[in-house]
């Protein structure tokens, strides 16, 4: 699995409006990405699973896509990279950016 780890930058933590902006990212991505946090997974493009996880502001997550999604495994796995249209360079960069988005202060004035 290739993961990031990241310290939640909401204030608020992972409460609706992040959680929202967070699962719609994901979704473009067209990745399936699980979000892990205090020994739970999510499904990271439902906002209502995030949510469930009760994400506070400063807390440690993990998010990880499966190694399957890069074609490092057998031929499910380079069907997975053919729907997903990603090399493993592309999911490096797109859990980057997730990892990012994860890191901003949503609940800040200008973290719109």
């Amino acid at each position: 699995m290739i993961t990031r780890t990241v310290t939640v930058g909401s204030a608020m933590g992972l409460h609706a409006r992040p959680a929202a902006m967070f699962a719609t990212a994901v979704e473009q991505t067209g990745l399936d990405v699980v979000l892990r946090h205090g020994g739970e997974e999510a499904d990271a493009a439902s906002a209502l699973d995030i949510m469930a996880l009760g994400i506070a502001g400063g807390e440690t997550v993990t998010i990880g896509v499966d190694e399957g999604e890069t074609g490092a495994g057998g031929a499910g796995a380079a069907d997975a990279t053919d729907v997903a249209g990603a090399t493993a360079e592309d999911i490096e960069a797109k859990l980057d950016e997730l990892a990012a988005l994860l890191s901003r202060d949503f609940d800040a004035a200008d973290g719109v």
